[in-house]
């Protein structure tokens, strides 16, 4: 029997990482696949592709998806950036972050090895992505994800 988690489990799991990051941020902010301001740039609902990670007989898979962080200020981007990786220092995920001046990213992975990132654009957009740990093939997919994720309260 595997240790990796179902497909399903491994998806709620993921919108529940996103779900608490945007928590983090104003209340007016939401997750969006399209942005107002860029309606041009609209983003997929997420990808289920092979894990693979160095062997060949490795048959399982994972799960990406990136949001726009929408209902943010341009100019309070940054901060809001910085919002969010201070709270996943705090939650005691390891985080990296590329550079100190935009256009920014930081990653995390947290004890259950989903993978978070957040980006800073040259033109004050922010978007969150997150990816689950490997889990088998197959069973069911669970509900996709929503066009947008906004704060539970």
């Amino acid at each position: 029997m595997s240790s990796e988690p179902t497909r399903a489990a491994a998806l709620d799991q993921l919108y529940g990482h996103l779900q608490r990051t945007v928590g983090v941020l104003p209340s007016e902010s939401a997750l969006s696949l399209v942005h107002p301001a860029i309606p041009q740039a609209r983003l997929h609902r997420g990808v289920t592709l092979p894990y693979r990670a160095g062997d060949p007989g490795d048959i399982t898979e994972f799960f990406d998806i990136s949001y726009w962080v929408v209902g943010i200020a341009p100019d309070a981007v940054g901060a809001c950036f910085d919002h969010v990786v201070r709270s996943w220092i705090e939650a005691g995920w390891p985080t990296r972050t590329d550079r100190d001046a935009p256009p920014r990213a930081a990653f995390t992975q947290t004890p259950d090895r989903f993978g978070l990132s957040v980006r800073e654009t040259a033109d004050h957009y922010m978007s969150l992505s997150g990816s689950t740990p490997p889990f088998d093939p197959g069973g069911p997919m669970g509900a996709p994800f929503p066009e947008s994720i906004g704060h539970l309260f």
